[in-house]
């Protein structure tokens, strides 16, 4: 019976130094993505069709802008024909406002698609596999999935799709256009601050002011006494000027910047 047990333990010890010397036969890969179509994207998932508790998530990116680097994803180290990958997206809320995103999500409830869910085809890559699997949203809702040690810049990158997302003159007017509202309130803010100054300048918000500039900069404070300094006041004045000079010339540019792209 010692003889037997013996047997059977070396046996098992045998059995269990072969399983750690095999090699897997996957690899994992990065993540990450670039939105060519101008959508942005929430958040997206990439999932093995085969095995549907292995995935990996991607990060959100801005119009036109690319992910981070996420972890992770597993392919084999080999391409075959018909290898594909799920990806899994959610796409950013429609709606000018809180309230517009709120209906919206409600109508993707109602039908299931709060997510999208794509199979896509991967294609052939050098093996061993190596470096990250590029997502690229494009147009459509298309989905191209590369995977690479290289990025899309790269004269070898061996994806369809080369270069880094291009953000058309409509999106970039839209960012102007929103620059151009946030100067404009600024300047605003800066006119309305300039004519309190010099025309009402009462203790309370001069209090005001110097609340804030102490509790956000409190260096700029060195070398007044205090909120009825004279010297205060005027140090306001000053920057309440430069600020509208500041915003106007701001507004100048981006106007200039807009018309150049219409």
């Amino acid at each position: 019976m010692k003889l037997l047990g013996n047997l059977v333990l070396s046996l098992g010890i045998l059995f269990s130094l072969s399983a750690c010397g095999q090699e897997s036969d996957t690899v994992e890969l990065n993540i990450t993505g670039a939105d060519y179509a101008g959508t942005g994207i929430r958040a997206f998932r990439v999932k093995n069709p085969d095995v549907p508790d292995a995935y990996g998530d991607g990060g959100s990116m801005a119009p036109y802008g690319g992910g981070g680097i996420r972890c992770c994803y597993q392919v084999p180290k080999q391409w075959h024909e018909g290898l594909t990958a799920e990806i899994e997206v959610y796409y950013p809320l429609k709606g000018k406002n809180g309230d517009e995103m709120v209906e919206d999500l409600k109508k993707r409830e109602a039908v299931g698609n709060v997510t999208e869910t794509f199979k896509v085809p991967v294609p052939k890559y050098r093996a061993p596999a190596e470096g990250t699997l590029w997502v690229q949203f494009m147009p459509d809702k298309e989905i191209k999935v590369v995977v690479s040690d290289l990025s899309p810049d790269h004269e070898d990158f061996p994806g369809d799709v080369k270069g880094w997302p291009v953000p058309s003159d409509e999106y970039r007017i839209s960012l102007i256009d929103r620059d151009i509202k946030l100067a404009e309130d600024d300047l605003q803010s800066a006119t309305g601050s300039l004519e309190e100054l010099t025309n009402n300048p009462t203790k309370k918000s001069l209090k005001l002011y110097w609340d804030t500039y102490e509790k956000y900069l409190k260096e700029e404070l060195e070398g007044f006494s205090g909120y009825e300094d004279p010297r205060f006041l005027s140090d306001l004045i000053r920057k309440s000027k430069r600020n509208i000079a500041d915003s106007k010339d701001e507004i100048k540019k981006l106007k200039t910047y807009k018309e150049s792209l219409e």
